[in-house]
């Protein structure tokens, strides 16, 4: 009697747990991409930025159940109307990044267990990260701020030849969703006026 009581209460708790989760779900239409290119409508759990990096939960339409899918599974995923995630290489590991915007000079971002990170990619170079740094560091035991200007160097490199971006890239003192894909806006318009861009990120504050 004790071990049939024990199992019911273990059984409750799991479905107790199970429904916690479904309630603190946020659920929103969307579909996942898959490698092998066809297209699959549903419903997927806006998360953290943290956890939709890592695998994309989802419900298809019309069936029950949920699968939570890795960046292996998957060539991407879209929340309808807001933020699309595509599967890239980062250091020999695959992991979700925010598509910000396709243009000329595209746009990305990733937060991990190690924070937050920003790529840039433009005509088939590969992602390029822009790193940034910013903490405190001692010259002869005074402590100063530091903030780094890796990023603003290579966001120049890869936009010489729209001269007139130097002064705006120079204001990215702090890498952004909102400053970077102004700035992607900005010189797609000197370099190529004539052609569209796509922006998939929703609007930040």
């Amino acid at each position: 009697m004790a071990v049939y009581f024990s199992r019911y209460m273990l059984i409750a708790c799991f479905l107790l747990a199970y429904q916690s989760l479904l309630a603190q779900a946020d659920f929103r239409t969307g579909y996942v991409i898959m490698v092998s290119g066809d297209t699959v409508y549903g419903d997927i759990d806006n998360r953290s930025e943290l956890l939709m990096g890592q695998s994309c939960y989802f419900r298809e339409a019309g069936k029950p159940g949920m699968v939570d899918l890795f960046p292996g599974d998957l060539l991407g995923y879209r929340i309808s109307g807001g933020k699309y995630y595509v599967s890239r290489d980062i250091g020999g590991k695959k992991a979700f990044l925010e598509f910000l915007i396709l243009a000329r000079i595209s746009m990305y971002y990733l937060r991990d267990t190690r924070g937050e990170h920003y790529y840039l990619e433009k005509d088939g170079s590969g992602l390029i990260e822009l790193p940034y740094e910013n903490k405190v560091i001692f010259k002869n035991k005074i402590p100063q701020a530091y903030q780094s200007k890796q990023h603003i160097g290579i966001l120049s490199i890869y936009m010489k030849d729209a001269p007139g971006m130097e002064p705006k890239i120079a204001g990215i003192r702090k890498p952004s969703r909102k400053n970077l894909i102004r700035l992607a806006e900005d010189y797609h318009y000197m370099v190529n006026n004539n052609r569209s861009y796509t922006v998939f990120a929703g609007k930040y504050p």
